[in-house]
């Protein structure tokens, strides 16, 4: 019985890095928290919001990722913004992307799979933040019509 012990979990922490090793779990496990205690900065932001940073081991192929959060809620109300990213907004594959327009210009709102309900806005040349409908309720009010159902 103590044998099996060490190789389930050997066998569990191969399955959890199976899982995020695909670049949508990478954000998603980005966003969550997974890899915050490899973060260069951590930050309280006020009204309880946090932010956590990397520049120098991103967990994402970027230069740089920021995630500002919601302390209260993370896995709903949270904001990526990834800087010179070596991968393209399309690399995020089957999430249903459908362009949107926001108050920052062209977006893409995707509509299923793992991202379903996630924002992806171009923030400069070669940076773009990705959000979610609950920080942008909180946040950026100015981009909750890009949420709406398409007509």
């Amino acid at each position: 019985m103590r044998a099996s012990l060490p190789l389930l979990l050997c066998l569990g922490l191969v399955g959890c890095q199976q899982r995020g090793s695909d670049l949508t779990g990478q954000v998603l496990f980005t966003a969550n928290g997974t890899f915050d205690p490899q973060a260069d900065l951590r930050r309280r932001e006020g009204k309880g919001m946090r932010s956590v940073e990397w520049r120098s081991k991103p967990p994402l192929p970027a230069s740089a990722v920021r995630v500002v959060y919601d302390s209260d809620a993370r896995p709903l109300a949270w904001q990526m913004t990834v800087e010179r990213p070596t991968f393209t907004p399309t690399d995020l594959r089957g999430s249903g992307p459908r362009p949107v327009d926001t108050p920052r210009g062209h977006a893409t709102l995707f509509t299923q799979g793992r991202l379903n309900g996630v924002l992806l806005v171009r923030s400069g040349p070669r940076e773009f933040t990705l959000l979610t409908r609950a920080y942008a309720e909180q946040h950026d009010p100015a981009a909750l019509p890009a949420f709406r159902p398409a007509p």
